[in-house]
């Protein structure tokens, strides 16, 4: 085999590989949305544990290994009737209340905080069996000793139904707290008698909300089933609250790097928005309304998280390792991808020495194309694995409790279709072409190198011998 040959056969495959991965680093197609699974609300099978409950999902609309295209729908989808919506109390505040410790003169809440006061389980030992609710237990005037408790109640205080506890008729009915041990003082309440109060009524458990000066569409979630802010047509003045997709959010909500309307609006014309991550984000790509952000991998360190944006999370400090493993696995992707191009374009060069000095250096050259086509594969496997090893994580964690917020944990158990809205993508394809086109290359001059040498057709003095001798 002449040494020609040899060269077409390796410069061929070579220049595929280079061309495939080119593509493929210089494409946006490396994921591609499943529409499929985006659910459909005629194709629901509603119980009475679930009912429908809008929502707002990312689409994939191109995702590449320096950029991304997300486009938001809202849809319907299916949610327990028993999840509590509101955010009352942060994770932070829970740990510190169920590790409280009450001191000597004080009674201990047992399974819940302070009527009065929601970050403490302690109250006063006079409070204890005084015939007044303080503890949302009730634990309080629990097994209390009649002979010695106070017969009559307070000024301005009315008997529940039951005689055995009081309660301020003007303020504590229908305010959405439970402060007799029959609830007498919660029931038969209506929108008429929740407004009295100041407290939005929550429809479908048939209640009154418990925070004060709570009102329906108003920005904050005071029903457990969520539905005082369900359904919006305007919101409440007075928390200057704006609508989008039949939800108000809270001024706070804007421009705070999070997609809350699928139109963008809430994210669009930031005059004094700064952002504090390595992805620089833009809402028009190709004339398409979008969320586009484009990730800087000259950056090698990850952007600084505000702890106080993760007060949802049960463990902010987990989710944040997590994104942060995440940046180091798109860096991953990114710099082997780009060395393996880098390998790919040296191999091709090395080649011309082949050409250039074949009759001194046999197979030096050949070894140099085995060690950059070498490095070349293994770089391209390195970035594919990443890509592959980030779809994985973000699959795993929609279900994580310890990396993930409650409620997304109930809304993809509830609809599975949702952990399954993109896939591999052209551009995915056709750098796994390039990594196999590579280890094709480099097996195939392996095979050449064991050859240089064995072949006496490649001695032209062996052969000019040979016809001497005749």
């Amino acid at each position: 085999m002449s040494y020609c040959t040899r060269l077409i056969l390796l410069l061929i495959p070579s220049l595929i590989a280079l061309g495939l991965l080119g593509v493929a680093f210089s494409t946006s197609w490396w994921m591609i949305p499943l529409k499929k699974n985006i659910p459909q609300e005629n194709l629901f099978n509603i119980s009475n544990d679930v009912r429908l409950y809008s929502m707002l999902i990312p689409i994939t609309i191109s995702r590449g290994i320096l950029s991304e295209c997300l486009a938001y729908q809202n849809v319907k989808i299916l949610v327990s009737n028993s999840f509590d919506f509101r955010d009352e109390i942060s994770r932070q505040d829970q740990v510190k209340l169920s590790n409280e410790n009450c001191s000597d003169y004080q009674f201990t809440c047992q399974t819940s905080s302070v009527i009065s006061n929601p970050l403490t389980r302690c109250i006063d030992q006079q409070k204890q069996c005084n015939r007044i609710i303080d503890c949302e237990d009730k634990i309080d005037e629990v097994s209390c000793d009649t002979s010695l408790q106070v017969q009559d109640c307070p000024i301005d205080y009315i008997e529940c139904l039951d005689g055995k506890s009081c309660y301020r008729k003007d303020e504590q009915t229908c305010d959405g707290i439970s402060n007799c041990m029959d609830n007498s003082d919660e029931e038969n309440c209506n929108e008429e008698k929740c407004h009295l109060n100041k407290h939005v009524y929550c429809s479908r458990e048939n209640k009154c909300a418990r925070r004060e000066n709570s009102y329906r569409c108003d920005g904050i979630v005071d029903c457990e089933d969520n539905s005082d802010e369900e359904n919006c047509q305007q919101c409440n003045e007075n928390t200057n609250a704006f609508l989008c997709d039949s939800k108000c959010f809270l001024p706070k909500h804007r421009c705070d790097n999070i997609v809350d309307c699928s139109d963008f609006r809430d994210e669009l014309n930031c005059i004094d928005y700064s952002n504090t991550s390595n992805s620089q984000r833009n809402f028009y790509h190709n004339d398409r309304l979008c969320e586009e952000k484009h990730f800087n991998p000259f950056n090698i360190y990850p952007p600084k998280i505000d702890l106080s944006l993760f007060q949802l999370y049960p463990y902010p400090n987990q989710r944040i390792t997590y994104l942060n493993l995440i940046y180091y696995l798109k860096l991953s992707v990114f710099y082997g991808i780009t060395s393996g191009l880098m390998f790919i374009f040296l191999s091709i060069i090395s080649l011309f020495f082949v050409a250039c000095c074949h009759h001194k250096y046999r197979r030096v050259p050949f070894y140099f194309y085995n060690l950059w086509m070498l490095l070349a594969w293994l770089c391209i496997c390195m970035g594919l694995l990443s890509f592959v090893y980030i779809w994985i994580l973000k699959k795993e964690i929609l279900l994580d409790y310890e990396r993930n917020i409650p409620l997304n944990i109930m809304i993809y158990e509830r609809n599975p279709t949702l952990q399954n809205l993109e896939f591999f993508g052209l551009s995915f394809w056709l750098a796994c072409s390039a990594a196999l086109t590579t280890f094709f290359c480099l097996l195939l001059s392996c095979c050449i190198c064991c050859t240089i040498g064995s072949s006496r057709s490649d001695n032209k003095e062996y052969e000019i011998m040979q016809m001497q001798s005749y």
